[in-house]
């Protein structure tokens, strides 16, 4: 009877590990897990008209002038120079503002005229169009920080005697757009 009374005791405790083995896996089946997740971060840098400038020095009395327009996003500035005589030159700045939430770095530097060629070499960039030779110092690789970093690019127009170009012209013109691609630091 001992014997009998064990087995049963056995089968059933059998049986009980089964049915919670049974339980478990039809749980570990049916395991949901809910949750949100809401980024609050805002990209904004841009270059802006507000601050821009452009600075003639001339020769000969002349007067030069140039023009730089930022497009209503503020990625693209395109810059103009009229220029009298060889020697005349132009200096635009154009600041660059991070009032985003996140950290940027400059990763590229675009730049798009009639060019007879554009070389670029560190953070230094020159083409030329005719007798109007462009040089844009960029503002590196240096994290432009959140919350109103600022940075500045530099282009100066510069009227060279260029024996491929327009002669000895007087009153040339060109124009030059400069696009910045920025990405989170």
């Amino acid at each position: 009877m001992e014997n009998k009374n064990k087995n049963i005791l056995i089968g059933a405790l059998l049986a009980v590990v089964f049915v919670m083995a049974v339980g478990y896996a039809a749980f570990a089946q049916q395991l949901t897990i809910n949750g949100s997740a809401e980024i609050s971060s805002r990209w904004d840098v841009h270059m802006t008209q507000a601050g821009a400038s452009a600075t003639p020095t001339f020769t000969n009395n002349t007067t030069t002038g140039g023009t730089v327009t930022v497009n209503e996003g503020g990625l693209t500035a395109t810059f103009s120079a009229t220029l009298i005589s060889p020697g005349d030159k132009v200096t635009f700045v154009v600041p660059i503002e991070n009032t985003g939430t996140l950290d940027a770095r400059l990763n590229e530097i675009t730049l798009s005229s009639d060019t007879d060629g554009m070389q670029i070499s560190d953070l230094v960039a020159t083409t030329q169009d005719g007798n109007i030779r462009y040089t844009v110092t960029s503002p590196g690789s240096a994290t432009l920080v959140k919350d109103n970093g600022t940075a500045q690019v530099t282009v100066v127009a510069e009227f060279v005697n260029n024996p491929s170009g327009q002669g000895n012209a007087q009153n040339v013109t060109a124009n030059l757009t400069v696009s910045m691609t920025y990405v989170q630091a």
